[in-house]
């Protein structure tokens, strides 16, 4: 396998092909490391590269600051993963590492891109592999109760590597519908279901809505999720589990079908807990009559409502945090993170980009003349018109009492000034009501793209803010 490591700028720190087999090497700035690097952001013992016993390439952050980048999926301090052969890792904003394959040099690669499910897979082929070497030495008369004991202990392992899987996932999955949808599937694969919805109470609504669903077809959501109501009404306003064959649960209201009449065998219902609050429901079932679950999958289920609960207050947490609480967009704060993320990366791979700056006209006397509400819908509207300008890679965030940012990517000034104009015209076309007036919007905007003066993030900003400061000496509702 080569490894070749360079720098930002396309130097290279590192070439060479050592083996990764037994202990594999370790990479990082410690003179005990096999590939030192001094680097700033890298830590003395960064990343172990190997091959493990099943013959896949796994990379383990051993004490990273803040986590190792693999083809953009982060890897938590600690935890290991699988990975391709060809695969790009980030080390640091200044640190990458490319694997690839040398001459007939052949490796096993996993089923998919994901790292999950890892420790599932693993250890449950670990454990059949070891049986079938145990009853190769053993009379066939023994074989009956080995294969129950290797079911049962198949089925424990299962169960603990799925609490695992969960867990580190939690820790490193950053898109939190992939998260909620990676519990259902763990969820499924222990329990013997067949079909998991996750559902969460919207409390401005006053009604519970589903937030992930696995393995449900359109066709049936409708009339099965009817079937099963009442149990989920049941499990939130009593906040116990619901669990066994469909038959134990009739439907008190005889005018609607019940899971039995719909073909829903068995059902497993337990609530999502923050502290005593029940804020949700973990609702798994199968039509399959070889799958009853039991009083033991209750267990399995809290533990993974439990930490679906997790998950849940971590992403609220995080959104109270990145989020203006008058428009709904990003912040300040989140906003000067991703434009140093977004600006190194542009220096990394020589990538243009460019910031947008505007300010409201005349804001401070329209909030003195019609008061805050109105101010704030104005705002608002603001938001929304900034928001629906953007491209999936852009970022639109509230800088300051009357200022907006956009940060475009990838984007030059050509492109900068045309994303400009249309935001100066729909700003120009946008009428607020206050009372019996109508207040009309212009803007100031102050346009910045990278160049060879733009060294660091904060040359780009004040670039921006420069230019603003010109067209509001021009009037207003003018850009620069």
């Amino acid at each position: 396998m080569k490894i070749l490591i360079t720098d930002k700028n396309g130097q290279i720190l590192y070439e060479g092909s050592p083996s990764l087999h037994g202990d594999g090497v370790v990479i990082g700035s410690g003179n005990d490391c096999d590939i030192q690097l001094n680097k700033m952001g890298v830590s003395r013992r960064q990343i172990q590269l190997r091959y493990n016993s099943d013959g896949y390439l796994t990379l383990q952050d051993l004490q990273s600051p803040y986590g190792t980048i693999v083809n953009g999926e982060k890897i938590q301090p600690g935890f290991i993963a699988t990975i391709n052969p060809g695969c790009f890792i980030e080390m640091s904003d200044d640190v990458f590492v490319s694997l690839q394959l040398e001459g007939n040099e052949a490796s096993i690669s996993p089923d998919s891109d994901r790292f999950f499910p890892f420790f599932l897979n693993s250890n449950e082929s670990f454990v059949r592999k070891s049986f079938a070497t145990i009853r190769s030495k053993l009379p066939r008369q023994y074989y009956p109760a080995l294969s129950a004991t290797e079911g049962e202990m198949v089925t424990r392992i299962k169960e603990l590597s799925a609490v695992l899987e969960v867990s580190y996932a939690l820790n490193t999955i950053s898109s939190f519908p992939r998260l909620l949808e990676f519990t259902l599937e763990m969820a499924i694969n222990v329990t013997g279901g067949e079909r998991a919805v996750m559902m969460l109470f919207n409390e401005e609504l006053g009604r519970l809505e589903t937030v992930s669903m696995v393995n449900f077809d359109n066709k049936e959501i409708t009339e099965d999720m009817q079937a099963t109501s009442f149990l989920v009404s049941k499990c939130f306003d009593t906040g116990e589990s619901l669990i066994g064959p469909s038959h134990n649960f009739r439907n008190p209201n005889s005018k609607m079908k019940g899971p039995e009449e719909v073909g829903i065998l068995s059902v497993a219902i337990v609530p999502l807990k923050e502290m005593t609050n029940t804020i949700g429901v973990l609702y798994v079932d199968t039509k399959h009559s070889g799958n009853i679950m039991t009083s033991r999958t209750d267990q399995m289920l809290k533990i993974f409502a439990s930490q679906a609960s997790v998950a849940i207050n971590r992403t609220k947490m995080y959104h109270d945090a990145t989020t203006d609480q008058v428009t709904g967009i990003a912040n300040e704060n989140l906003f000067l993170r991703r434009l140093t993320e977004e600006f190194c990366r542009a220096q990394r791979y020589r990538k243009d980009i460019s910031l947008i700056l505007m300010d409201l006209d005349h804001f401070s006397a329209v909030n003195e003349t019609y008061g805050e509400n109105t101010g704030n819908r104005i705002l608002k509207e603001v938001g929304k018109i900034f928001n629906s300008a953007t491209r999936i890679h852009d970022l639109v965030a509230r800088f300051g009492s009357d200022s907006f940012a956009m940060l475009l990517p990838e984007t030059p000034y050509t492109g900068a000034l045309v994303a400009a104009n249309k935001l100066k015209s729909s700003l120009s076309q946008t009428k607020v009501r206050a009372g019996n007036q109508t207040i009309m919007l212009t803007g100031s905007f102050g346009l910045a793209s990278s160049s060879g003066v733009t060294t660091k993030p904060s040359d780009l900003l004040k670039m921006a803010e420069k230019a603003l400061k010109l067209a509001r000496k021009r009037g207003g509702n003018q850009i620069a």
